[in-house]
């Protein structure tokens, strides 16, 4: 028996569904395109059905892609991959890079809100953040609640259930140039929880994908907070009773004025974010 057969036959369901679908694949949750040399985390690995699993490809291939941008380094890319990572994804999102680039007016106005000067002979388009099209926002939060669920099942040992509640916020380092901080990560810096060191071969990772996790002791509530190399970071809060979410929720809200929209990815009722 292979590794393969054996997690499967350890782990017979999808991590993904919600319980119940037989799995017949191996699901790599951060997606493996995200990290340098072919070297993702080790343990990484969960069952998954063939919908979970090849469902998201093209919104993995635009996180990873994402996730490695880094313009002034540009240590995401030092195994050369990310060109073909931008050709992968035009294929499949062919206007996203024009969605991303500001017009003139979008860029000055930015650039004035964040304090960012052009050089000598650039435009205000040429050192403006980028924005964030649609696509994007819909990439991140399909794998964003794939991996609320890969980390549930890791840490907890149970598949998280489909009438579970999912919240996601995320944000790019346009928030640090603005704020100094990602400032969601600011405001939950003192809630108890636990970073996991992330290797491959005895290499840490964690400067490509860091998490840490924080979790009630009866494990029916939880927040992750991850970032993602130096191009933007996240939130999630989970919940297996959205009753038990809403509270800390509206507390949050008084507290996190800033971009980036509190986002539902899964709830049994209603949950205003607003």
């Amino acid at each position: 028996m292979n590794s393969r057969e054996r997690l499967l036959a350890e782990h017979p369901h999808c991590a993904f569904c919600g319980g119940g679908t037989i799995a017949s694949t191996i699901e790599h949750c951060p997606p493996r395109a995200l990290f340098q040399y072919k070297q993702w985390p080790e343990g990484f690995e969960f069952p998954a059905c063939e919908a979970c699993n090849h469902g998201s490809r093209d919104q993995d291939a635009l996180v990873a892609m994402l996730a490695r941008m880094d313009p002034e380094e540009k240590s995401g890319n030092t195994d050369g991959r990310v060109p073909g990572l931008i050709k992968n994804v035009g294929n499949q999102f062919p206007n996203l890079a024009r969605k991303m680039l500001p017009t003139a007016t979008q860029a000055r106005r930015k650039n004035r809100e964040m304090g960012i000067i052009p050089g000598p002979g650039q435009l205000h388009q040429d050192v403006a953040p980028l924005l964030v099209p649609d696509e994007m926002n819909s990439a991140v939060a399909t794998f964003a609640a794939k991996l609320a669920k890969a980390i549930y099942y890791r840490e907890v040992g149970e598949i998280f259930p489909a009438t579970g509640t999912l919240v996601l916020n995320w944000f790019t380092n346009a928030e640090i140039v603005t704020h100094g901080k990602y400032v969601l990560f600011d405001i939950l810096k003192d809630v108890p929880g636990s970073a996991v060191p992330l290797r491959r071969g005895g290499k840490h990772l964690d400067e490509q994908f860091e998490y840490k996790l924080s979790i009630t002791p009866e494990r029916h509530v939880f927040i992750i907070q991850a970032r993602f190399g130096v191009a933007f970071g996240l939130v999630l809060f989970g919940s297996i009773n959205p009753d038990i979410l809403e509270p800390f929720m509206e507390q949050l809200r008084a507290k996190y004025s800033h971009d980036g929209p509190f986002m539902v990815l899964q709830s049994a009722k209603h949950l205003s974010t607003a």
